[in-house]
């Protein structure tokens, strides 16, 4: 292990604060100096965290700080042009940003040049592949636990998720368990009868998809589909020789449920310690600087696995825009959704802009 502290900067003063959280707790990391556009956000992150440096504008602190290290944690609206001017002008050895990585693939595909063409190391922060429930059960089908994968089923996570927001998380974290397989094609639908944003990007009130993966795997994703009267918050693995069955939310630590071929009833698997979010962040961000200073040859959430999910979820949009089966990766690379209000093709029936990040309860 190199014995090497990396210089850390956070921009973002809210989800920023996990990655603050995860700097400090490091061995390898310092965290010198945060950033955010609102100065009481900003003197508050500053605060919490003991930090010295704080700045108001992302490029200075850049250029004054030149760091190791640089964590983007804004709405996607901004991570690629946050990205690229790192990479392309300062070269930090490592960059990781929020999730979703970016609003559309043409920015996904400039990020990932950006950081390539500059030897930048770039991750996205889907912070659940590193919990332990997850990792047991990508060992488990890579194992071999259930036979061959045939079919993935994930109702829906939470309430007035969307796509671009919890969507991005259950996508992401079920193609990690999966192994990582490449995404063939998306067939799928949206509904927006209300105008929806979520931190003021477009989003749809509804979407339900189905994916297929390289080996003939196929993933049926719910987003905010009601419930139907019953539990829906549910992922189940269906195999050649049995079951995998994950009942509770996303982020939960629950237990692993296995039928297999044969079994007179379900059986509980142990999956090790439990880990919170907390704690997967900060095992993330340790891993970024064991990537970054070049004692791991790779990050199970390098940006170049990541981009799979955009395409997943610019897929979904772009199978609603045209009514057809999408082969992936699209080569529309806009934002389908933000294509389709501009060309009308989804209408509000339920006039009034609401985020639901702003509100206890979305309107009837």
């Amino acid at each position: 292990m190199s014995t090497e502290r990396l210089r850390a900067v956070v921009v973002g003063g809210h989800i920023g604060r996990s990655h603050a959280h995860g700097y400090i707790e490091s061995d390898r990391t310092d965290l010198v100096a945060v950033c955010d556009l609102d100065p009481m956000t900003l003197d508050a992150f500053g605060d919490e965290f003991d930090v010295e440096q704080r700045y108001s504008d992302y490029e200075t602190m850049l250029r004054e700080e030149r760091p190791d290290i640089v964590s983007i944690g804004t709405p996607q609206q901004a991570h690629a042009a946050m990205t690229t001017l790192a990479a392309t002008r300062y070269q930090p050895r490592a960059i990781i940003c929020e999730k979703p990585m970016a609003s559309s693939t043409g920015e996904g595909y400039a990020m990932l040049a950006a950081c390539r063409a500059n030897n930048v190391k770039l991750a996205i922060g889907h912070q659940g592949r590193f919990l332990s429930l997850h990792e047991r059960v990508r060992e488990l089908l890579a194992e071999g636990a259930i036979g061959r994968v045939l079919t993935v089923h994930a109702g829906p996570q939470k309430p007035d998720a969307g796509l671009m927001n919890i969507g991005t998380h259950n996508l992401n974290y079920l193609h990690y368990m999966l192994g990582d397989p490449i995404p063939q094609w998306v067939l799928a639908n949206v509904q927006r009868t209300t105008d929806r944003y979520e931190r003021s990007w477009p989003a749809e009130d509804l979407a339900g998809a189905i994916i297929e993966f390289e080996g003939g795997i196929r993933l049926c994703l719910e987003s905010d589909l009601p419930p139907a009267g019953m539990e829906r918050n549910v992922r189940t693995f269906v195999g050649t020789e049995g079951m995998i069955l994950l009942d509770g939310s996303f982020a939960g630590n629950h237990d692993i449920k296995l039928l297999r071929s044969g079994a007179s009833g379900w059986e509980t698997v142990a999956y090790g310690d439990s880990t919170d979010f907390a704690q997967a962040r900060a095992r993330e961000l340790d891993a970024l600087a064991a990537w970054a200073s070049g004692d791991a040859d790779e990050h199970r959430e390098d940006a170049s696995l990541a981009i799979h999910t955009l395409e997943i979820l610019m897929g979904i949009y772009e199978s609603a825009r045209t009514h057809t089966l999408v082969h992936l990766p699209i080569a529309t690379q806009c934002s389908p959704l933000q294509q389709m209000l501009t060309d009308g093709d989804l209408s509000v029936e339920h006039p009034g802009r609401y985020d639901i990040r702003h509100i206890a309860a979305t309107p009837e």
